[in-house]
Parts: C-alpha cells; structure tokens; sequence
C-alpha cells in the first residue's frame, strides 16, 4: 500500500519531468538552426534539465552552487565566452525550490533565522554607508553584491541540515579543487602559461622578489593572492578526507585533491598564504595533537610537496622577515612599500573616521590623499587597503568591525562547540571532519591579514557553512542518540 502511494504521488512528477525534456529538446533543436551560436541553444536545453532537477533534488541543487561558488563557473562564462549570467537566475531558483519544499512538507532548517539575523545586521551596515560614501556607485555596487552574497549564506545554512549533506558539501568543494587545481598543476610543472583553459587557469606576470617578476597562477580568480586564499582552505579537508576515509577510490581522489591544490598554492607565490599555512597547522595541532602515523605520512607528504617548489618561491619566502627588519628591511622591497602604504592608510582613515567610516568600496577613493601623506608608495593609482580587517575599520568604522567581529566569533563558537560536542559523545569522524574545516577557514581569515576582501562570495560562502554546522551537530548528535535508544530496546 506504502509503495503504490508513493508511487502515485510521484507519477506525475515523472510524467512532467519527460514531458518538459521532450519539450526542451525539440526547441533547442529549432534553436540550433536559428541562432548564430549554437552553444547558446545547447546550454539553454541543459540549463533547464538542471533546474528541473535542482527543483526536484534541492540537495543537488545545493552541491551546484558550492561548486559554482568556488569554481567561477558563471564570472568565467560571461567574462571569456559572452555567456548570460547563469548565477542569478540560479540562485532566485534556489530561493523558489525552498518556499516550495516549505509550503509542501511545513519545514524548515532551524537555525536560519540566527544566521539571517547575523547577516541582516552587517548588511544594515553596508547600506547604511551609503548615506555618506563620497562615491555613491562604488557603495551601490558593494551592497548589490553584498545583498546576493548574505542571500547565498542564508541558503547554505538552511541546506546543510546534517552530516550527510555536509560531507557532500565538503566533497563539491574538493570536486572544485581537483578541477581548478588540476589545470594549476598543469601549467606549473610543464610551463604552459599562454594557455587559460578556457578562463579557469588564469596567469599574471608580475612581482617575484625585488625587481624580478615572473609567471604567477591566478586560476578562475585571476590574482594569485586571492586564488592561494581560496585554495588554502581545501587543503586540510582533502588531507582529512585522504587519512580518514576507509574506501581506496575516495582515499585516492583526497590526495588527488591535496596534491594538486597545494601546488595550486605553491604556484601562486603568495607569501601570505605560507604564513596563513603555518597558522593553520599551529591551529589543527593545538585542538588536535596528530598521532604519529599522522606525522609520519605528513613528513612524507611535506618531502613530495617540496620536491616541486620552484627556487624563486623560497626566495620570496626567505623575504617574510624583512617585516621584522625595521623600515629599511620592508622598503627593500617594491611590494612590501606598497602594503606598508596601504595598511598605514587604512588605519589612518579610521582614526579620521572611526564610527561609520568613508563608506563601503570607498577606500580606493581616500587612499591618494593618505599615500601622499605618508611618501612611501610612488604609484599614483587607486589602491585597496590589503588587509581585510583593516578595510572593514576603515570602510565602515566602529559600527562594522563590532557586527563582522560578531559574525566571525559567532563562525568559530559554533565550529568548536560542535566538533567538542561530537567528541565528547564518541562521533570523532564527523568532529575530525568539522575541525579541518574550521582549520580551512582559519586559513582563510589568516591570509586576510595580507589581502581585502575584493572576492566576498567565497568569504560569504564559507561563513554560511560555518553558520550550518551548529545544527548539523544536533542532528548527528539527536540521531546517534535515537540509535542508542533503539539499541537499548
């Protein structure tokens, strides 16, 4: 009775479903004689095979966006190929798939409303700004993408209801990694620069060290700082994955994903993303001491991973430490002089301006009048503060460094309490599984210490996952006490 039920209620589902397939199929078989580029009509057709099965599988749907997210699957089809955004319309897609599974089945994630709180308020401070930027279209522009990033957190949190759906997430991330990573590799080892893949392995020629400059891989982001920041947050979950899952396949495809998005890194020359490396190690040892079968395959990994640094990188490494060399060490070097100006003006700025700041985006605006002040930085460009905390003191003074300090607290409380929660209960799997997270995004706010925040949606994606995993734990934590009650019976 159970089966035929189920049965009936989803026949209709699959009767629609063939239909609208049919229907797409012989319209973009017109399409492709009609218009000049057939691409168009071909991804028209798969672009609505995929809403229809987002629509019917939000789980899927959720996967494609975090793979979208990290990939700039939709910035690189309109910038390299004059593609619609596909982006948007997704994402409204989302929205309507939830409101539906929320009027059919009366439920909804529950700790959404926490997160959309969060959000909300620091959106209030970037709006806000808006009354005073001297550059109204930059503030304008800023909260645009902001009010699509807070949406994109809001969604994740509401998706990722479990464990299960988590580890999927996870694994769309690697997906993403080994993808963009992979291309990456590629060009690093074998020198290929002139090609960019198609938009996703971008290649900058700029600084090395001193006056030397050289090829830097900027994959889909197209500057190498920010696609180190991004990458550096995999590496710890693929190495998770690669020490603790128990099938060979997915064992092989973490270190697949490992390899390539540490090299990934390694290509970059970032200095900031070594340091934040070195930070996140400190971070995952303190909360958990690795055993020695652990330090002995990271040895092993840390001698292959060396075996492919090219000697320009540990020159530029060897620089770091001209920070601590006084002014003369930091002006020894172009870039350094050019931060140095950058960080002092951002401060500066807030001093002048501390409780609401010069407006969102509008650092570039002021930042000429403070360079010249300071006499370290001969360019005449705009330029951005490089240090995502210092641009929030700076953007929006007091009241925004008091709500995205509230935020990232808020991020991390509810990471630790989880992964100590799922410890103390016997769930080490799923608390090792959030804990490499949470070290990916210590990674991650680590190097925003040498960068702004001029890529947001991988900021906002992260901290709607990190928002999510508070509830993910109740729910693991409910169901293995659910299964101990029914083993007790």
């Amino acid at each position: 009775m159970e089966v035929r039920s189920v049965f009936k209620n989803n026949i209709w589902l699959y009767i629609a479903t063939g239909i609208a397939s049919a229907l797409v199929g012989t319209v973009s078989g017109i399409l492709i004689f009609k218009l000049d580029n057939p691409l168009f009509a071909i991804a028209g057709a798969l672009a609505v095979v995929f809403a229809l099965v987002t629509v019917t599988n939000l789980e899927f749907g959720l996967l494609a966006l975090v793979f979208m997210v990290y990939t700039r699957a939709s910035d690189v089809l309109v910038k390299f190929h004059d593609f619609p955004s596909v982006f948007k319309p997704f994402i409204a897609l989302l929205i309507v798939a939830i409101l539906l599974k929320w009027i059919i089945e009366k439920q909804i994630s529950e700790g959404w409303g926490r997160s959309a709180v969060l959000v909300g308020a620091y959106g209030l401070v970037v709006f806000s700004s808006l009354l005073y930027a001297a550059d109204f279209e930059f503030a304008m522009t800023a909260a645009l993408n902001f009010l699509k990033d807070g949406i994109i957190a809001v969604v994740l949190v509401i998706l990722i209801y479990d464990g299960k759906v988590l580890k999927g997430v996870v694994w769309a991330l690697l997906v993403a990694g080994i993808f963009i990573g992979t291309i990456s590799t590629y060009q690093g080892l074998s020198g290929d620069y002139g090609n960019d893949f198609g938009g996703f392995g971008q290649v900058g020629y700029q600084n090395i060290i001193g006056e030397t400059e050289g090829n830097r891989l900027s994959g889909p982001i197209g500057d190498p700082n920010f696609y180190a920041q991004a990458m550096l947050v995999l590496i710890p979950l693929a190495l998770n994955r690669f020490l603790k899952e128990k099938q060979w396949f997915l064992k092989s495809i973490a270190g697949w994903a490992f390899l390539v998005t540490t090299l990934a890194v390694i290509f970059s020359y970032s200095r900031g993303a070594a340091v934040a490396a070195g930070i996140m190690g400190v971070f995952s040892m303190l909360h958990s001491p690795p055993r020695l079968s652990d330090v002995l395959i990271g040895v092993l990994l840390i001698i292959l991973i060396t075996t492919f640094i090219p000697n320009p990188y540990i020159e530029r490494l060897a620089t770091i430490t001209d920070v601590f060399g006084g002014r003369s060490g930091v002006l020894s070097d172009v870039s350094y002089r050019g931060r140095a100006s950058e960080t002092i003006a951002a401060w500066l700025m807030f001093i002048d301006h501390p409780i609401f700041g010069v407006g969102v985006e509008n650092y570039p605006v002021f930042y000429q009048s403070y360079s010249r002040r300071l006499g370290l930085d001969p360019r005449l460009e705009q330029r951005q503060a490089h240090n995502l905390y210092l641009q929030v003191a700076a953007e929006t003074g007091l009241a925004g460094i008091l709500v995205f300090g509230w935020l990232l607290t808020t991020m991390m409380r509810g990471m630790l309490s989880g992964w100590r929660r799922l410890k103390d209960a016997g769930e080490f799997l799923t608390a090792d599984f959030i804990l490499s997270f949470a070290t990916g995004v210590v990674g991650y706010l680590a190097a925003a210490i040498f960068i702004h925040g001029a890529y947001p949606r991988y900021f906002w994606l992260l901290a709607g996952i990190s928002l999510a995993i508070p509830q993910v734990a109740d729910r693991v934590l409910a169901n293995s006490e659910k299964e101990l009650d029914d083993y007790r019976i």
